[in-house]
């Protein structure tokens, strides 16, 4: 049996054998080197679950000079989460108080301007303090995705020589 492939060019039953066994061979080899090389492609593997774009725990860092220069802005909220009482002694010009022990009061009032920002920063009182973070989570589940720590807070602010507003 013959197979004309194009004039004048014929092919018979040892050269469509012939043609079959380099094309197995070459699958064979590529698949072989894949599964051998240092990154290989995920043909019969499962492919490796994608990192998520925001990591819950590592939250962007803000430092004084950050949050000087954009706490003008008015896309940008800064938000401390100390208590009232802190809030009420000092706090960084033009910040909205959001204390972490009372959250479930707070926040639900401002939710809405919340929302609406570009960017929120969230400090409390010095690196030791907890509270920031824990904040941050909690806006971070609520689906407020551009957050930024300013973990020295209100105590590197005034080291820094920063204004506070009562």
């Amino acid at each position: 049996m013959a197979v004309t492939v194009s004039k004048g060019m014929r092919m018979n039953k040892k050269s469509i054998l012939q043609i079959l066994l380099m094309v197995l061979a070459s699958v064979l080899i590529g698949l072989g080197s894949n599964f051998f090389a240092h990154k290989p492609l995920p043909l019969f593997r499962e492919m490796p679950s994608a990192a998520p774009a925001v990591s819950v725990s590592g939250f962007s860092e803000a430092d004084v000079d950050f949050v000087r220069q954009f706490s003008a802005d008015p896309g940008v909220v800064l938000l401390d989460a100390r208590t009232v009482e802190n809030f009420e002694h000092g706090h960084i010009p033009g910040a909205a108080s959001l204390p972490i022990s009372r959250f479930d009061e707070f926040f639900p009032r401002q939710q809405e301007h919340l929302r609406a920002a570009r960017m929120l920063i969230v400090y409390c009182s010095d690196l030791k303090c907890p509270d920031s973070h824990e904040l941050a989570l909690r806006l971070f589940r609520k689906g407020l995705k551009v957050l930024f720590l300013y973990k020295g807070g209100m105590e590197d602010w005034l080291e820094n020589g920063n204004a506070v507003e009562k």
